[in-house]
């Protein structure tokens, strides 16, 4: 009822707390915050039509995408512990949006034919590729960094509830941050790469990041204030739907009602051409895969520095 007062018409409330964000952010990097101003669509709708994705490439990068790591250290899980501290990132998910760099270009396919040409291109592009990793262990007893419901074709897995510690072999996806973690925890005998793909990297477009500052500056501006407790946890959410609106599926399966439920499979080649063409779009699906990857990867500077110490993390917190 507020929301109708507010927009007038019970038609115009999103479907979902996300479409508030998407709205908002859809019309600062389209119209630069007013509708009325054109000169920045021609621009961004460029940048777009650059930013295309094939069936294929969709699938991998789903395999890939992987959301926050949450896991218990093996040395002390089923323990009550005492005189526990913690430290967690603020806004962990839109600080990566600002600060690191994403893929900004449609993806080209590389024959890897030599190591010195893998560690070239994981230093200078956004990469995304399969591997598979014979007689790999870990360098660590506290923690370990590889999900094995993320794993196929694999041999010989011992697991500390979830992850994996030690394989004969096992086959994943992943992306070029994620095995900067895996380097830095895991040893292995032999590694195989297929699939190799490689975007340009780049910041994220200056139109997105003014309104992820700015929903950072509305959230941070009501924290602890009295009396705007319900305006601070809306901020709050607003700002944490930034990243969800970047993953949502592109493609979704038909659910239908006649008489009874029906799930109908999609049409993948069509759904993804939509995606490509649609003239509203202004995100672009790996960014929200790179995302979760880099807080991950910031996450595990905290999991390996605090070595023996380290209990437990979830996503932005150890």
């Amino acid at each position: 009822q507020e929301e109708i007062e507010r927009l007038g018409n019970i038609s115009r409330i999103p479907l979902t707390k996300t479409g508030y964000v998407r709205s908002y952010c859809r019309n600062m990097c389209l119209y630069n915050g007013n509708r009325n101003n054109n000169k920045n669509y021609k621009k961004f709708k460029n940048l777009m039509g650059d930013l295309t994705l094939d069936r294929e490439e969709y699938m991998q990068l789903k395999r890939s995408f992987q959301g926050g790591f949450t896991h218990a250290s093996a040395r002390h899980s089923d323990k009550i512990l005492y005189d526990v501290d913690s430290i967690d990132f603020t806004s962990s998910y839109p600080y990566v949006m600002i600060s690191e760099m994403f893929p900004m270009s449609h993806s080209k396919k590389v024959k890897i034919e030599s190591k010195e040409q893998f560690e070239n291109c994981i230093k200078r592009y956004c990469c995304l590729f399969d591997v598979e990793f014979i007689g790999i262990e870990p360098k660590y007893i506290n923690e370990n960094y590889i999900s094995k419901s993320r794993c196929y074709n694999t041999k010989g897995v011992i697991e500390n509830n979830g992850r994996v510690v030690y394989a004969d072999s096992i086959s994943t996806t992943i992306t070029d941050v994620d095995y900067t973690i895996i380097e830095q925890c895991y040893i292995w005998k032999k590694i195989k790469i297929w699939n190799f793909k490689t975007y340009q990297r780049g910041y994220l477009p200056r139109q997105l990041l003014l309104a992820i500052l700015k929903l950072y500056g509305d959230k941070t501006e009501l924290k602890g204030v009295e009396n705007k407790e319900i305006e601070y946890m809306q901020g709050k959410a607003m700002l944490n739907s930034v990243y969800g609106m970047a993953v949502t599926d592109i493609v979704k399966d038909d659910i239908e009602y006649i008489n009874d439920w029906i799930c109908n499979s999609p049409d993948y080649d069509k759904l993804i051409k939509m995606y490509n063409n649609s003239k509203n779009r202004f995100l672009f699906y790996p960014w929200g895969v790179w995302v979760c990857a880099y807080a991950r990867r910031n996450l595990w500077t905290g999991i390996i520095q605090f070595g023996d110490d380290y209990i437990y993390s979830d996503t932005d917190s150890i």
